[in-house]
């Protein structure tokens, strides 16, 4: 049975309106799946297969543009 993964919305997601660029979801991601190239660039799923659909980024960012998705 495949696993829940994060999922980002890129029309809700707002890198300019957090501190510095930083997308603080990014920031709670333990393993490192959620990134961001550069600050002010929406962040991105690096290796989905790694995601534990935990929902710490989901719950982290403040515009709900992540959400766990059931795969």
């Amino acid at each position: 049975m495949p696993k829940p993964r994060a999922v980002v919305d890129f029309q809700k997601c707002m890198p300019e309106k957090c501190d510095g660029g930083v997308c603080v979801a990014v920031s709670v991601c333990d393993l490192r799946v959620l990134r961001q190239q550069e600050p002010y660039d929406p962040p991105m799923l690096k290796s989905p297969d790694l995601c534990l659909g935990c929902g710490d980024c989901s719950e982290a960012c403040p515009f709900n543009a992540i959400w766990v998705k059931p795969m």
